[in-house]
């Protein structure tokens, strides 16, 4: 599997779990992380990675993991314990777009994950289905794609407790299911990858200095990203540089809580730390000093 950090491994994080994963280097303690396979190259505009999660801890032993990704859509295929918001256990899910916090997992026992991470706004190319319409849920993944399961043969014991299904074989089986859709790029799906390749730009801090970037209204932004992702500009504007701003820290940010701030466009430390606490749930001074507690720990 490509770039795997082990349980218990000391080695930094993936580059791309810094932002998003909340205390990334406490995750590794308890779980393997790995991204399993490069995408392939028809595929790269429309899925962004795939990924795997698994996790053996002993009796008694629990973690809770914590991200703050972009409100992208996650296709999952999960077996073990596990437990979060609106369901839990093994199955075959689609999570919508988080907007409202973090997205919470709890994990002991036994058990994993493979998922497949689509860019924003995606779907579209693969599924009739709204991205609105799950909004901070979770369904069953047959809801979006009804043969997925029945096309890969997919079967309850392919999840069972014992040892899962084999990750390379089925991350194989749905990238190839993925390229039997054959997506397409839209003239809106391409206007909106031009938005968020320039909302990728962490000097992007407000939606004016996007709209002006991109030469559109404000009023096209608001209609691109609500049809295609089912979350308004702003929303999405404010939870990238929050990305931005989480990621700064656990890489050692060593100014000031204000100038982290004002870097990423909150000229009002008040309100920083009100959006910062309302997705993270930590202030930013509670994380920074968590992380800086873990660093001499370690």
């Amino acid at each position: 599997m490509d770039d795997a950090v082990t349980r218990k491994n000391t080695s930094p994080a993936p580059e791309h779990l810094y932002g998003r994963v909340l205390k990334p280097g406490e995750l590794l303690e308890h779980a393997q992380y790995s991204s399993v396979r490069v995408v392939a190259e028809r595929l790269r505009p429309f899925v962004k990675r795939y990924w795997a999660v698994d996790w053996d801890l002993p009796d008694g032993e629990s973690y809770q993991t914590a991200t703050v990704a972009e409100p992208t859509i996650n296709l999952t295929f999960e077996y073990g314990t596990s437990r979060r918001a609106n369901t839990d256990g093994p199955g075959v899910w689609v999570t919508g777009p988080v907007t409202q916090r973090r997205f919470d997992v709890g994990i002991f026992g036994r058990g994993g994950v493979f998922g497949v991470n689509f860019h924003l706004g995606a779907t579209l190319a693969f599924s009739g289905q709204m991205p609105a319409d799950i909004r901070d849920t979770t369904v069953p993944a047959a809801q979006w794609f009804p043969a997925l399961e029945s096309d890969l043969g997919l079967t309850d014991s392919d999840f069972s407790l014992s040892d899962g299904p084999d990750i390379s074989a089925l991350a194989e089986a749905v990238e190839s299911w993925l390229l039997s859709r054959r997506p397409q790029m839209t003239g809106g799906y391409m206007r909106l990858k031009h938005l968020l390749d320039i909302l990728d730009d962490p000097e992007v801090v407000s939606l004016r200095m996007l709209s002006e970037r991109a030469g559109v209204t404000e009023r096209t932004l608001q209609r691109l990203f609500s049809r295609f992702c089912g979350v308004g500009a702003k929303k999405i504007l404010t939870r990238a540089r929050i990305i931005d701003a989480v990621g700064a820290i656990d890489r050692g940010w060593d100014d000031s809580l204000a100038d982290l701030g004002a870097r990423f466009g909150w000229f009002d430390q008040s309100h920083f730390n009100a959006d910062f606490l309302r997705v993270t749930g930590f202030s930013p001074g509670e994380y920074a000093q968590r992380r800086s507690a873990r660093t001499q720990r370690d």
